[in-house]
């Protein structure tokens, strides 16, 4: 990030040196602008959070961005160094007290909790020697349901957005790294590139063979964001959601975009789509996990007939590829669709659409 100089004179700034500054402002990769007082010699790390701060024990929806925290190869740790003459507390817990660690379960890596992490903290400064300095801002994310659309879209992927947006840490070449091997399921590898690609276009990384790829004992991170995952589909949180609409809005206005569409589009026709769930995990079994339209055909030759001159498709969105279906639900005006994950495109329909979920 630059260092921008701020004048200490009583004067007003011209319109040019206030140009000057805004132009600096807006080529930098973060919003917030760094203040010299003093220059030195050793680096400490820094971190700030959101989400449970006065509780040590709420860590599942902390999100946390780490300035100069650095990963040992050799212990295989993150490492947060902290001055050894002050030792200052880390965190206050309001029933606690001052903690001088980050204990064992400091944030999630995933939703549910599935991947607990905190840094260890070092009484040292940020090594010298031996160290790979990485600038762009690094997520260090975890994927829980690999099968599941609705999640993939609007929890897990959706959250690196969210984190950004959150915390006001926004780098267009960021790199996510995968705290575990990446899922090999078919369904997950079909979206990844497609979400990805919106937040960045580098390339999602396994966290252990990326930072042994440098070939240093230490691999150090300008910002390292972590955590932050939040759940809409739990019913037991469903008053969570409040608040959280724009985060949602803007993370679908930017996957519209991103593949090449307008999110403000408004069809001046009316168009129905009828949603045929024909695939899922449960559908061989006939579990009740498979929440297809029992009565489809019945659906299918009431709409026909009652609207006639209406445009009417019937669709099985897992045969169709990622942004052929953001096209497709951009120009609905009325979907059809049972509950469950298929139910969860929704959101890329156009203003004033309606969606019935059966």
């Amino acid at each position: 990030m630059q260092i921008l100089a701020v004048t200490s004179s009583k004067e007003a700034l011209t319109n040019r040196n206030m140009s000057i500054i805004t132009n600096l402002y807006q080529n930098t990769t973060s919003s917030s602008i760094a203040i010299k007082y003093f220059q030195e010699s050793k680096r400490y790390s820094k971190f700030r959070c959101t989400g449970h701060e006065n509780n040590i024990d709420s860590w599942i929806q902390r999100l946390c961005v780490f300035n100069h925290i650095c990963y040992n190869t050799n212990l295989q740790r993150y490492e947060y160094f902290r001055r050894a003459d002050r030792k200052k507390p880390v965190f206050f817990d309001s029933g606690k007290g001052m903690l001088t660690d980050f204990g064992q379960k400091f944030l999630s890596l995933s939703i549910i909790g599935g991947s607990p992490w905190a840094p260890f903290v070092v009484d040292e400064a940020l090594p010298t020697a031996n160290i790979t300095l990485l600038n762009r801002l690094h997520t260090l994310w975890q994927n829980y349901f690999p099968n599941n659309v609705g999640h993939l879209l609007w929890e897990e992927f959706g959250t690196i957005h969210y984190s950004m947006e959150r915390m006001n840490e926004l780098d267009t070449r960021s790199v996510v790294m995968h705290w575990s091997p990446i899922s090999k399921d078919p369904l997950y590898l079909k979206y990844q590139d497609h979400l990805l690609s919106a937040i960045t276009p580098e390339k999602m990384v396994e966290s252990k063979p990326y930072i042994n790829s440098f070939n240093t004992r230490y691999v150090c991170f300008d910002r390292l964001m972590a955590g932050g995952m939040l759940r809409f589909f739990d019913p037991s949180l469903y008053d969570k959601n409040q608040g959280r609409e724009t985060l949602i809005y803007n993370w679908r206005s930017k996957l519209i975009k991103h593949h090449g569409f307008d999110p403000d589009f408004v069809p001046t026709k009316h168009h129905i789509i009828l949603t045929n769930k024909s695939h899922s995990l449960n559908a061989k079994s006939n579990s009740i996990g498979h929440r297809a339209i029992a009565n489809m055909q019945a659906i299918e030759e009431f709409i026909r007939k009652t609207y006639p001159t209406i445009s009417f498709e019937v669709v099985e969105w897992h045969k169709i590829p990622f942004p052929k279906q953001i096209e497709m639900l951009i120009h609905t005006t009325i979907l059809i669709t049972p509950s469950g994950g298929v139910s969860t495109r929704a959101p890329f329909l156009p203003r004033g659409a309606h969606a019935i979920i059966m």
